[in-house]
């Protein structure tokens, strides 16, 4: 892998920043343009990771850039059809308590994933979108992904219900969060208590992506009078304006007042034990410790916080609430996507299967 001491772009995490600049420069000059069009680091990452896996294969095999062809993409999604060992490469940072210098080393930790269906949507929509843009910048003569999806069989489209919690199993999760900490002997004021509980409320109550909650600033929380609405970066470098209700707000205020001095200065919102920026690791690690504590159905122990914005868009339908309104809130670019929560909040079809009583 190709090192520096200088990034491939200071946008990035030096993680990606090492991910990127092993691929070859016709591919490097792709990130260049995701990074021109505002793409989110999400998703700038997502495409880092599923290049990785490929150009890892083509190494492998000895295929050039310009060798590829509709066989090798075959043979690759073959290769991973079962799961895959993903390697990532973390830098550890290390000071010296009396000097203070400060030591970095960075290892490889590798990490076994199972090929989801999902997965595999988005490993072919990350290499479609960087062969045509080869093609067009005249890297390659053809496109062999469009060549490798014309021969292959069509996937069979899978509709999946969202994974949601009730009403009843959001409070239970909210609950747990006191539970837990007041299960510790020494019972101290613990400021990762109130950040969780705002955490997890925000989540619930606003349904932000998982990504929008960690890049949130403190200048991203602003109070009118009565009201606190929150300025979300979204998908595309979109702007939304979400109000947080009385419970969020509150959980919020409390976790500002035990908030401790960040680290470097940093105006992140939330914080990891370190008191530098939480990531999306430490959210899911958080939920998972407070979905064990509240003993959740085995249909709502698989939860991520993914799974709690699916929660509030179902909730928001339940009650009845425009769709238009509820595909605002969520940031939504296509209606479509907003009414796939509407096949789970059809009380008609339950009512229908109901009248079956009547039979026996």
């Amino acid at each position: 892998m190709a090192t520096t001491d200088y990034p491939f772009s200071r946008k990035l995490s030096p993680s990606i920043n090492r991910l990127v600049l092993g691929f070859p420069e016709d591919v490097q000059e792709f990130f260049l343009e995701m990074i021109s069009a505002d793409r989110s680091q999400q998703t700038i990452s997502n495409y880092a990771y599923d290049f990785a896996l490929f150009f890892d294969y083509l190494k492998e095999k000895g295929i050039a850039l310009e060798e590829i062809r509709p066989i090798t993409i075959k043979r690759f999604f073959r290769h991973i059809e079962n799961g895959y060992e993903r390697v990532i490469q973390i830098q550890l940072r290390r000071e010296d308590p009396i000097t203070g210098e400060v030591e970095r080393k960075w290892i490889e930790r590798k990490h076994y994933r199972e090929n989801t269906y999902a997965g595999k949507q988005r490993k072919r929509a990350s290499l479609r979108s960087l062969f045509r843009y080869l093609v067009k910048l005249g890297a390659l003569d053809k496109d062999p992904m469009e060549e490798y999806e014309d021969a292959s069989l069509r996937s069979r489209s899978k509709k999946r219900v969202p994974v949601f919690l009730t009403r009843e199993e959001a409070l239970r999760l909210i609950e747990a969060i006191a539970t837990y900490h007041g299960k510790k002997k020494l019972r101290k004021s613990n400021w990762h208590e109130y950040r969780d509980r705002a955490m997890l409320l925000m989540l619930l109550n606003t349904g932000m992506r998982v990504s929008e909650l960690v890049g949130l600033n403190l200048n991203n929380v602003q109070r009118d009078h009565n009201n606190v609405h929150i300025f979300v970066l979204g998908k595309g470098g979109k702007e939304r304006v979400l109000k947080l209700n009385q419970t969020a707000e509150s959980a919020l205020s409390h976790y500002l007042q035990h908030r401790p001095i960040a680290k470097d200065s940093s105006d992140a919102l939330f914080l990891n034990k370190n008191r530098t920026r939480l990531g999306r690791k430490g959210v899911n690690e958080a939920l998972q410790k407070y979905v064990r504590e509240a003993q959740l159905p085995p249909k709502s122990s698989n939860i991520s916080p993914h799974k709690l914005r699916h929660t509030l868009a179902t909730l928001l339908l339940s009650n009845g609430e425009n769709l238009r309104v509820v595909q605002e809130i969520l940031g939504h670019s296509s209606i479509q996507t907003t009414q796939i929560y509407t096949h789970v909040i059809n009380s008609e079809k339950d009512e229908a299967l109901d009248r079956l009583d009547q039979w026996t």
